[in-house]
């Protein structure tokens, strides 16, 4: 039986979501894509709430030579999850120190959305180690609700370690940490009240049995679901599964050109979308510097231009696009403007290393999307 701390002081949900400003009217339910992916929520919500669920993990990265991600095992670009002994040889082996900050695709896109001004809480583990404390404190710092993390005594916090060559390509070893340690009983139906969304990351495929259960909860509590794929390693993995999941469970599809193609088998960016839209209401292709592509309920895709960016460090780029793009698209914004913000909200994040933006970044970047959002 895990032993678990509550966080403290832990916020109120109510009161979290009361600070909001009311709104008496519910015009953004009315446009077709709202509806879609709303069909199943009380009209009486004034706003989305998202909640994200994946592991809860701190970023380590460094700008490293080709060199060296080609001497590892797996595919440049990808991720893999690696032992505490192989852990420590890598560090051990790198040019310098890492920089760390908070990661996890899940943490990256909830902290992008509440930056956006969304309502974002975040359900997960962490240890009660130090790494566990600097989680939770920054999480609650970026303005995420943070009564859906709960703290494990005597546990390890996970940390995912970003080596970034010189053409800003991310390649992660990640240590899961407690999130491996995960089980359906850790979550129940009360931490889904107060949210009328759910984000799952793909990494929650590590633990099947806990994310098929975290899905079934969510959809009984009437909400409506996204998924990211993760990495192509995990979709190649677990292609069976997933769609079984995606069919079952998920209106909103995130996924890159890699992973599109380890789902459908195809580099074909129109193949990896129909395979996607036989799963789900509304998939997502994102292609790099050619943008994204989209299709909603089988149609011709919507292509996203990407948007022009010094890229430096492509870490947490898909985790802001599906931010940007979840955030406009929520609140009734037709595919074309969602994907705007979700394109200037990647092109933000590449250009720095690390996802976490410094306050002065956030203001002018509200200020340059004024027109967006």
């Amino acid at each position: 039986m895990q032993s678990v701390k509550q966080p403290a002081p832990a916020e109120n949900p109510g009161t979290f979501f009361n600070n909001e400003k009311t709104q008496t009217n519910t015009n953004f339910f009315c446009g077709a894509k709202s509806v879609l992916f709303m069909q199943n929520q009380p009209v009486y919500h004034t706003r989305p709430r998202l909640l994200g669920f994946g592991a809860a993990l701190l970023d380590e990265m460094i700008l490293v030579e080709d060199a060296f991600v080609a001497a590892l095992p797996g595919k440049k670009g990808g991720a893999r999850q690696v032992s505490a002994v192989e852990m420590s040889a890598l560090l051990a082996a790198l040019p310098g120190k890492p920089l760390r900050q908070l990661g996890g695709a899940t943490g990256n896109t909830l902290r992008a959305y509440a930056g956006l001004g969304g309502a974002a809480g975040m359900l997960t583990l962490v240890g009660d180690d130090e790494a566990g404390v600097y989680y939770l404190q920054a999480m609650r710092d970026a303005g995420v609700l943070c009564n859906g993390i709960k703290v494990i005594s005597g546990a390890e916090t996970g940390r995912c370690l970003s080596l970034v060559t010189p053409d800003s390509e991310r390649t992660m070893r990640t240590r899961q940490g407690i999130a491996d340690q995960m089980r359906p009983a850790d979550f129940t139906a009360a931490d889904f009240q107060g949210f009328t969304h759910l984000f799952v990351e793909g990494y929650a495929l590590y633990t099947p049995d806990v994310v098929k259960a975290v899905l079934a909860v969510g959809k009984a509590a009437g909400l409506t679901i996204a998924w990211d794929a993760g990495s192509p390693e995990l979709v190649a993995t677990h292609r069976d599964l997933l769609q079984k999941l995606l069919s079952e469970y998920v209106t909103v599809a995130f996924f890159n050109e890699e992973e599109s193609a380890a789902f459908c088998g195809s580099r074909d960016l129109q193949a990896g979308l129909q395979a996607l839209s036989r799963c789900c209401s509304l998939s997502v292709v994102k292609a790099g510097k050619n943008g994204a592509f989209l299709s909603e309920n089988g149609a011709g895709p919507v292509h996203i231009p990407a948007y022009p960016a010094e890229a430096i460090d492509t870490t947490g780029a898909g985790d802001f696009w599906a931010a940007g793009f979840l955030y406009a698209w929520l609140q009734g914004e037709t595919l074309q403007k969602a994907g705007e913000l979700a394109a200037r909200m990647a092109a933000v994040i590449v250009e720095q290393v690390g996802t976490e933006l410094t306050p002065d970044s956030w203001k002018n970047f509200h200020l340059q999307t004024q027109s967006i959002h």
